[in-house]
């Protein structure tokens, strides 16, 4: 009497289960890093502004006014010459740059607005101005 010979199979890997945890991990990870992104900036008090709105703009810069009216670009104290060479820097590689402007509430308006003049001066045409929202 002959016997066949049996052949072992493999056992058969599902796929599909590891490919949804896979995707979930990836959103997970895509959603979670959104929110871990960490601007250096010098702490200054903002202004509180009624029916201000959260933007998600892609932000190339954030320059910020203290209260004794010195400018920095992240943490990093600026003069004016300075922080335009900078912003034309940014403006040759990313000609949408958006640059977000922080002001302490105590910092004077024409250091604003030297500030303003400055960006402008260089092309950047699109900015924002951080503030605190007195929206509860």
């Amino acid at each position: 009497m002959k016997f066949r010979e049996r052949k072992k199979s493999l056992p058969a890997v599902m796929v599909i289960p590891m490919i949804d945890i896979m995707f979930f991990l990836l959103v997970f990870f895509m959603l979670s890093t959104m929110y871990m992104t960490n601007l250096k900036t010098v702490a200054v008090k903002l202004g509180d502004i009624q029916g201000s709105a959260i933007s998600q703009q892609n932000v190339a810069f954030a320059v910020s006014i203290d209260h004794d009216n010195n400018y920095f670009v992240g943490d990093v104290k600026v003069d004016l010459n300075i922080l335009r060479n900078y912003a034309q820097k940014e403006i040759q590689h990313n000609p949408n740059a958006f640059v977000v402007v922080r002001t302490d509430v105590n910092s004077s308006y024409s250091a604003f607005n030297d500030l303003v003049g400055a960006l402008k001066s260089v092309g950047v045409a699109r900015f924002g101005i951080a503030a605190e929202s007195m929206d509860k």
